[in-house]
């Protein structure tokens, strides 16, 4: 018999536009075709069917303060009573107040799935009340029976800082959907290629990501300030560089000023795939923020070597990706330029393959089949620790 989960994911995620969205939508979607899954969150885009495999109840207000809404307790209890839900899963910490009262109130067993140390993440990009955040934060996982973590750096920290027991912590990094090498990265290349009327011998970068987010953005402007400068001066094939995501500010007029030295920009595509296979290399300089880059989960999985600098791969395993990530100091856009070289001369006398051992850790329905484990012995977590 499957376990019913009850799961509240507190805002938009369909149809997903952004990395934490597609977490969140993913997930689900392999959870529920192994588990008996509903979820409490907003209303979803009308235009956008949500998946078969768990039952959406859309509760929750668009207004920010749907974090203070305690009629939500009453609901939430009704709905625990009614189904009589094994576990509840809570994304993000920031309904720590309700999962303490719900908690108390039925008994439910409860894990709280982290997207990042929150505090961390917002201290990284300046907000004053991160100290407040920290407080509440800890004290969210304090109430959880267990604690999702993206990576292992943060499933670290809580056990170390915050003296999480290691038996309650469970990993669950960003999947992918795919477990096996692509067959259509060639098909994919001529099909982007020819859309942005690039010449074939050149090199393509990549750089993905939501530019309203200012992480994001501040990686691209130096992208373009530092790394192309550098790029143009060493001889060969030449680079061109696509930039792909919502929200480029206007003032930028599309990047037409980077065009004659081989920057793209493409906006908000509706798929990132074909992009991501057809790139020699995807670019991730991003030393803001937290949480695994999911931009290159994806590009390994696709078989697309991703250069990074060091705050950007925290969370990735290196083992697992073996030759398809290649790291580099921090702002030391030199050694990011440097990088990129030698990776283009050795992806012209080698082939470099994802290995196997990545989709087995990666893939969605191994990351919620060691989860439902996870629920079902409570000491499986420790024995990976």
């Amino acid at each position: 018999m499957s376990q019913k989960i009850l799961v509240v994911a507190p805002y938009t995620f369909l149809p997903f536009r952004s990395g934490g969205q597609k977490f969140i939508a993913q997930f689900l979607d392999a959870l529920g075709q192994q588990a008996s899954v509903t979820v409490l969150s907003t209303a979803q885009e009308s235009s956008y069917t949500p998946s078969p495999h768990y039952r959406l109840l859309p509760a929750l207000a668009y207004s920010f303060f749907r974090y203070f809404d305690f009629t939500l307790k009453a609901t939430i209890i009704d709905l625990i009573e009614r189904n009589r839900y094994d576990w509840i899963i809570w994304e993000h910490p920031y309904y720590g107040w309700l999962a303490k009262i719900i908690k108390e109130k039925t008994g439910i067993k409860t894990l709280l799935h982290t997207h990042n140390i929150e505090y961390q993440r917002f201290r990284s990009v300046g907000k004053i009340w991160w100290p407040l955040l920290k407080q509440y934060e800890k004290k969210a996982f304090s109430i959880a029976d267990k604690i999702g973590f993206i990576t292992t750096e943060d499933k670290r920290f809580a056990i170390e800082q915050w003296q999480v027991a290691p038996q309650d912590c469970v990993d669950i990094p960003y999947g992918v959907s795919i477990d096996t090498y692509p067959t259509d990265r060639g098909n994919c290349r001529m099909e982007i290629l020819d859309k942005h009327a690039v010449n074939a011998t050149h090199t393509i970068l990549l750089f993905n990501g939501s530019l309203d987010y200012a992480p994001n953005y501040k990686a691209l402007k130096g992208i373009l300030k530092e790394l192309v400068p550098r790029l143009q001066k060493y001889p060969g094939p030449k680079f061109t560089l696509l930039v792909c995501g919502k929200g480029l500010p206007k003032r930028d007029k599309e990047l037409t000023a980077y065009r004659a030295a081989g920057v793209i920009y493409t906006g908000f595509v509706d798929s990132i795939e074909p992009y991501i296979k057809a790139a020699d290399i995807v670019l991730n300089p991003v030393v803001e923020g937290g949480g695994v880059k999911t931009k290159m989960i994806e590009a390994i999985a696709q078989g697309t070597p991703v250069v990074a600098m060091k705050t950007a791969a925290i969370g990735m395993a290196p083992a697992l990706c073996e030759q398809l990530l290649v790291t580099t100091p921090d702002k030391d856009w030199d050694q990011f330029a440097q990088a990129i070289i030698a990776l283009r001369t050795r992806l012209t006398s080698e082939t470099v393959q994802t290995p196997s051992t990545f989709y087995s850790y990666y893939n969605w329905r191994s990351i919620t089949e060691r989860l439902l484990a996870h629920l079902t012995d409570p000491f499986a977590a420790a024995k990976e620790y």
